[in-house]
């Protein structure tokens, strides 16, 4: 994720020979000599940029947000997915010369145009948090259709959902395909509403027609649908059978649980207990640094223990053991996972919670994928055809 946008933090981390490569392919004319400044010199660019017009401004600065927005290891691994996508076997090379991510994604915002839509898709995907998604995968392992007119017949049926309510008259639904699951980026219209903006030197009220957003991600491997409808939760059914009618081609679709795996906590109980890694996942170590206990009498009383892990990774069970505690379950485990640093970088680390029955905040690509294979193999985290 990357920090706050700002104009001098953005020129400081683009290369000016990118910065001028940007500003000549949109026919724009500063009056200073990018080439002439320092890498710390910005102060003159700014006052450059601040001399154009006020149109002029705002395109720039809109695109200068979104490629700041990518510019992290996560919107850099967007790209490499969707080069990938497109058969782009030398992407990842030509990506390696540039030095850091900001010039890695102005490169490849002004080299490669048509990765970009996708890659701000995936991160923005990526980066929701686990709990907004609801899974089902229950569904019949079929290959999805994603010719045109059945992105079409998708987005129509979203609208008739919404229309009931008085907006979602028009939608439109963009289809992407990353790692073995189909993405569906839909943007039905949202109830108008009014803003107070600057138009030029003038300040108005003016009328909108927003939209709002659901992504459906599909896997026929393991025939699961999840779909992210902030603010509209109760729509999901319908927005399931939606899919499956349009994308699936099936007539009907019953009613479903969401995402039916429990994951196997017990097993933690033991302070032994040791997690099955493989060299290709790149773990170094776990630990358990968090664990909340359910009382088996009284299942309405929770303890929860957490203690410092940095010289002791079994501090939390030698403090559970401490303290001669009535009968209970595991419901809930604070975990960190260190991967095995690369490049004589620092080590990376992830934090996360898994709650029983099925609630873990993992997403699934990158480094959370790699840990979702660590707990499977482990026996926590049932696969999807275990449960089937």
């Amino acid at each position: 994720m990357t920090s706050q946008y700002s104009h001098l933090h953005f020129y400081r981390r683009v290369p000016s020979p990118l910065l001028q490569r940007y500003f000549i392919s949109r026919n724009v004319v500063l009056d200073v000599d990018l080439e002439k400044l320092k890498p710390s010199e910005v102060e003159p660019i700014l006052d450059a940029f601040l001399r154009l017009d006020s149109t002029q401004q705002a395109e720039i600065e809109a695109e200068f947000q979104d490629i700041h927005a990518l510019s992290c290891e996560g919107g850099v691994a967007a790209l490499v997915d969707e080069a990938a996508f497109h058969g782009d076997e030398v992407f990842t090379d030509e990506l390696a010369q540039q030095e850091g991510f900001h010039a890695k994604v102005m490169w490849a915002f002004l080299e490669k145009p048509l990765y970009w839509r996708g890659a701000t898709m995936f991160l923005h995907a990526d980066n929701v948090s686990p709990s907004y998604w609801k899974k089902r995968n229950d569904l019949p392992r079929l290959p999805p259709n994603v010719e045109d007119a059945d992105i079409e017949t998708l987005a129509t049926s979203i609208s008739g959902l919404f229309t009931k309510e008085g907006r979602g008259k028009n939608c439109k639904v963009e289809p992407y395909r990353r790692h073995g699951r189909e993405y569906f980026f839909a943007y039905p219209e949202d109830f108008a509403q009014l803003g107070v903006e600057w138009v030029s030197n003038t300040l108005k009220t003016l009328a909108h027609h927003p939209a709002f957003e659901i992504i459906f991600v599909y896997c026929e491997a393991e025939g699961s649908l999840d779909i992210f409808a902030p603010r509209n939760s109760k729509a999901v059914p319908e927005l399931q059978k939606a899919f499956a009618k349009a994308i699936l081609k099936l007539d009907t679709l019953a009613d479903g649980s969401i995402d039916k795996r429990v994951y196997d906590l017990a097993l933690l109980q033991d302070a032994n207990f040791s997690f099955t890694t493989s060299p290709e996942l790149g773990i170094a170590s776990v630990e358990v640094k968090r664990m909340r206990l359910t009382l088996k009498r009284d299942n309405k009383k929770r303890i929860t223990l957490e203690a410092d892990t940095t010289n002791n990774p079994k501090a939390v069970y030698e403090l559970r053991d401490s303290l001669n505690l009535p009968p209970h379950f595991i419901t809930q485990l604070g975990i960190k996972v260190t991967f095995v640093p690369e490049g004589g970088k620092r080590a990376k680390t992830r934090t996360f919670n898994i709650t029983y029955p099925n609630s873990c905040a993992l997403n699934n690509d990158g480094l959370d994928l790699k840990i979702r294979n660590m707990l499977a193999a482990s026996g926590i985290e049932p696969r999807l055809e275990d449960v089937a």
